[in-house]
């Protein structure tokens, strides 16, 4: 039972060592890994983040902390990509389409989702 949670802090470790958990590849900025995070915010994120370090690995759990715990709203918008149209090219025009998805009850429910208007 021990032997997982001490190779995930070794992993963690060796993650914060790394220039990619670094912000901006370590450009003087202050590291943002899951060791660094608030005890309040390692338990928010800690079974995903473990979930992520088994499936992904070490660098994309680091990768995904960052994004989510480290990175503001206004970060977040403007590193989304833009939609793009059926021949790959960023859409000039969009608009919301409602698309049918299906609910863990099983009822179906309404989600609106952004669509090229080209």
């Amino acid at each position: 039972m021990h032997l997982p949670i001490a190779t995930l802090l070794i992993a963690v470790a060796a993650a914060a060592a790394s220039p990619l958990a670094h912000g901006n590849g370590g450009a003087g900025t202050q590291a943002c890994t899951f060791a660094a995070l608030s005890a309040e915010d390692q338990r928010r994120y800690q079974s995903r983040y473990r979930r992520r370090v088994r499936l992904d690995g070490v660098a994309a759990a680091e990768q995904w902390i960052h994004e989510q715990a480290c990175m503001t709203a206004e970060q977040r918008r403007a590193a989304r990509k833009p939609p793009t149209g059926k021949d790959g090219e960023p859409c000039t025009r969009t608009r919301m389409e409602m698309r049918v998805t299906p609910g863990f009850d099983g009822a179906m429910t309404m989600t609106p989702v952004t669509a090229c208007a080209d």
